[in-house]
């Protein structure tokens, strides 16, 4: 197992109960006609035996696969909901269908509503809320949710963690390691898939979806970088109420974005509803850093006015200052046609590796981008577009960063939305200027000084240590040379610190050329040129000097 999986030491009994549960999910995907999955398992314990399909012929792979993790329960129905949103691990088809899974459960009694609440807060409910409504709001795999008013007369909605779901998906977690190893032995191009990688992303989500003051946080964030904006509305987070296992939070009588008809009914503009979503979801990508990872229609509600409210902050994505930059020149290379742009910015992510066959991929690169050359902005299929280029890249084993991926998902999303209220909305043609924006940043004359006075800084801290560096160098060196005569070990000090100084030009410009800051020539950053031609000096200085004495 590699490093950083959360796994603990099991005791017998866990091994007998895991063991058990295998053979379980062995038996749940043979019935669904996925023998190839439950093959990973026979692998293991060939004694084992499965029943075949009783599906029916007609239904997919992916449609199998749902009514599969449905079955096996709420931590498979919740990785397959992640799944969805991950095509650089999963095939669109499959990805298609598990967007399909409805995080739905039957509500727990109202007994363990109370008892988790009078847990948690160490009082009787009645202390806490001076209403609590006994029927659920919803029920999901994870929580339930319930209308109360809080003792200052408030109207909310609180969220309660389910009993015991802790203990349920942590040991379905241990299944889902042992799976992903076995995957990855046994599965064709298993490898390529990376399962356990997977599997761990996996569980720092769920786990971090558990804790849901963390969720509040979220809220708290998108509240933050949304003040003044009268397009969108976040809930208010009542902290002095809200838990690792409790989340209170503003109630919001709101019409869910996907019912269209009331939404007419109540004089909304579903045109401006579209535009004021997207324009959100851009926002959120390329000026935030920070977004709604899942922005679904059953997660928005609007309020008068078009006024967009998101809902559930459990998983959020984000992109860095840096990542958001070579986004922008991913979509400037494929808008002007640059393949080599696109190129550059991958490996600035760190997605190319020296195995990548950089002629056939600027050959397909360059197909695809034909493809859609020319085509008007508004008949451009972003899913599609994302989901080819998502594929492509998969094709030559290029891991692309996960930010970029859930990116990508939530503006595809969010264009499914806006198709939905506006049959001719634009996702594409809304999200040109930010991106025009963001290039702007990238190359501000502003930022470029203050990338070059970081390296200018780096420079003089590699300076001030030279001397010192090269000192020790040279002491160790008459050391070695006591036994010379006086003037070779004067001839071999001057070389030295020469080469020492060449060395340290060259290392200087590489980490220039390597940041790519400041203004560029040929595509090369300047004074990375500049370090590159004083060393080329000095080593040639350094050679005429050891021609001419013969050394």
């Amino acid at each position: 197992m590699r490093g950083g999986s959360p796994r603990k030491r099991r005791t017998l009994r866990n091994r007998y109960r895991d063991f058990r549960r295998l053979h379980w999910i062995a038996i749940v995907l043979a019935k669904h006609g996925l023998g190839e999955l439950a093959s990973v398992v026979a692998a293991r314990y060939p004694f084992l035996r499965f029943s075949g399909s009783r599906v029916e012929a007609e239904l997919s792979r992916g449609g199998r696969l749902r009514l599969a993790l449905e079955e096996l329960g709420p931590t498979f129905v919740k990785l397959g909901q992640i799944l969805s949103l991950r095509p650089d691990l999963v095939p669109p088809d499959i990805a298609g269908e598990l967007r399909k899974l409805q995080d739905e459960a039957p509500p727990f009694p109202f007994s363990e509503v109370r008892a988790q609440i009078e847990t948690e807060f160490g009082r009787p409910l009645t202390a806490v809320f001076q209403e609590f409504e006994e029927k659920p709001l919803a029920a999901a795999s994870l929580a339930q949710v319930h209308r109360a008013r809080t003792r200052e007369g408030e109207s909310v909605a609180v969220k309660i963690q389910r009993p015991g779901i802790r203990e349920v998906i942590e040991a379905d977690l241990d299944i889902l390691f042992e799976l992903a190893i076995l995957a990855e032995r046994h599965l064709p191009d298993g490898e390529l898939y990376d399962p356990v990688g997977a599997v761990e992303e996996f569980a720092r989500t769920i786990r971090e979806e558990l804790d849901f003051t963390r969720e509040g946080r979220h809220m708290e964030i998108f509240k933050h970088n949304f003040a003044g904006d009268e397009t969108i509305y976040v809930p208010k987070v009542h902290w002095e109420y809200t838990t690792p296992h409790v989340l209170v939070m503003e109630y919001i009588e709101g019409i869910k974005i996907s019912d269209l008809a009331r939404l007419e009914g109540a004089g909304l503009d579903r045109k401006v509803i579209a535009r004021n979503g997207a324009r959100a979801i851009l926002k959120q990508v390329f000026e935030h850093g920070f977004f709604h990872a899942d922005p679904h229609p059953g997660n928005l509600l609007v309020l008068p006015g078009n006024v967009i409210v998101p809902l559930d902050f459990g998983m959020m994505g984000r992109l860095g200052e840096e990542l958001r930059g070579q986004v922008a020149e991913l979509l400037a290379g494929f808008v002007k046609k640059d393949v080599d742009r696109i190129i550059v910015a991958l490996r600035e992510m760190g997605s190319l590796d020296t195995e990548v066959d950089t002629h056939a991929l600027r050959a397909e690169l360059l197909g695809l981008i034909d493809y859609y050359y020319g085509v008007p902005l508004k008949q451009l299929d972003f899913r599609r577009i994302f989901e080819e280029g998502i594929r492509l890249l998969h094709s030559f084993r290029i891991k692309v960063p996960r930010g970029l991926v859930l990116m990508g998902k939530a503006l595809v999303t969010e264009e499914g939305v806006g198709r939905m209220l506006d049959p001719d909305f634009d996702m594409v043609s809304m999200a040109k200027p930010y991106v025009e924006r963001l290039l702007l940043q990238r190359y501000d004359p502003r930022r470029q000084l203050a990338g070059l006075l970081e390296i200018l800084d780096g420079y003089q801290r590699l300076l001030v240590r030279l001397p010192t560096d090269v000192q020790a160098a040279l002491a160790g060196l008459a050391e070695l040379g006591r036994t010379s005569a006086a003037r070779g070990e004067v001839a071999s000090r001057d070389r030295l610190s020469l080469a020492l100084v060449a060395s340290a030009l060259f290392l200087g410009a590489s980490l220039i050329v390597q940041a790519g800051a400041g203004p560029r020539l040929w595509g090369v950053p300047v004074l990375g040129l500049l370090g590159y031609v004083g060393a080329a000096v000095l080593v040639g200085w350094l050679l005429i000097v050891l021609w001419s004495r013969g050394s």
